[in-house]
């Protein structure tokens, strides 16, 4: 019986968060998570990473204006510094904001000091998991990530999407990088 309950916990786990409609989603932060048909591509894992990555902007611009934040524009610095992150995390297999003990931000501490504050979130997730829809209704979910989402410290954000053959514990993962830096 107790495994019934545990697998059906799962399969509940996983329908939430494969993206599933706001509407169908019992957590109010599934509000905060664009229509379907809002931000193009937000639910393909096999488009470009450009569009993957414009898609993720628009679900992050779409949630921010909810709550009345501005919406961020994109910085190649911060991408830069998200690709790097990804390569460091896929190299190292580490999923976390210290892959192989590196120190962060420092690749976007090398950017333009046009910045005072920095902030990062990081995603992971195989099979229909991988989508930016998917990424961004996990980061909604979580307090500490929710907090990157929606400071009003944040200008400008960079973004990237990469394949890792292996990570935390499963194969051909999309693994998202979000930097996100203003002033204080």
């Amino acid at each position: 019986m107790r495994v019934r309950i545990l697998l059906a916990a799962l399969f509940v786990a996983l329908v939430v968060g494969s993206g599933a409609s706001a509407s169908k989603h019992p957590s109010p932060w599934a509000a905060y998570l664009a229509p379907v048909n809002a931000c193009a591509d937000a639910g393909n894992s096999r488009a470009s990473e450009t569009a993957q990555q414009r898609a993720m902007v628009c679900l992050i611009n779409w949630a921010r204006q909810r709550i009345g934040a501005r919406q961020l524009s994109w910085s190649r610095p911060l991408a830069l510094a998200a690709i790097t992150k990804a390569h460091i995390v896929i190299q190292c297999g580490d999923f976390s904001h210290y892959p192989c003990g590196t120190r962060w931000p420092a690749a976007v501490a090398m950017a333009p000091r046009a910045w005072n504050v920095w902030g990062e979130n990081l995603y992971a997730g195989n099979l229909w998991l991988r989508t930016p829809r998917a990424a961004m209704l996990a980061w909604l979910e979580s307090p500490r990530h929710r907090k990157i989402l929606f400071s009003r410290s944040w200008t400008r954000l960079g973004t990237t999407v990469q394949l890792a053959p292996t990570l935390v514990g499963g194969t051909n993962m999309s693994l998202w990088v979000l930097e996100v830096a203003g002033r204080r």
